[in-house]
């Protein structure tokens, strides 16, 4: 499993479809899964699922990605799983890493294009 932490300047409703096509546009076999939305009184939540093939690994991989509006900021958090062929241990990481990177590059697209992002 990796995880990644971010927290950039937006607004929810901006930042999710740029993360999602973000991730989809840098991944051929990406595929959205699943989305959650919530609202809450600091702004909402949204969860999105997504999966992939993983050349290095021949196997898919998941990643979750949940994104929270916290006033002006935006805390971004990314899970990869899946990915091992082993049944007790992981020996190949590299696919849920690779997937990972692609949520990384995106967050920091979004920082690059936006003053304060």
């Amino acid at each position: 499993m990796a995880t990644i932490t971010r927290t950039v300047t937006g607004q929810l409703s901006e930042v999710v479809p740029f993360l999602e096509a973000g991730v989809l546009d840098r991944s051929r076999s990406a595929s959205a899964e699943a989305a959650v939305d919530l609202a809450t009184s600091a702004g909402g939540v949204a969860v999105r699922g997504f999966e992939r093939y993983s050349m290095t690994g021949s196997n898919r991989v998941g990643m979750t990605v949940t994104v929270i509006q916290d006033g002006p900021d935006v805390h971004i958090v990314g899970i990869t799983l899946g990915g091992s062929q082993a049944v007790f241990l992981k020996l190949n990481t590299i696919g849920e890493e690779e997937f990972l990177a692609t949520l990384d590059s995106t967050i920091s697209q979004w920082e690059a294009e936006r003053p304060g992002g």
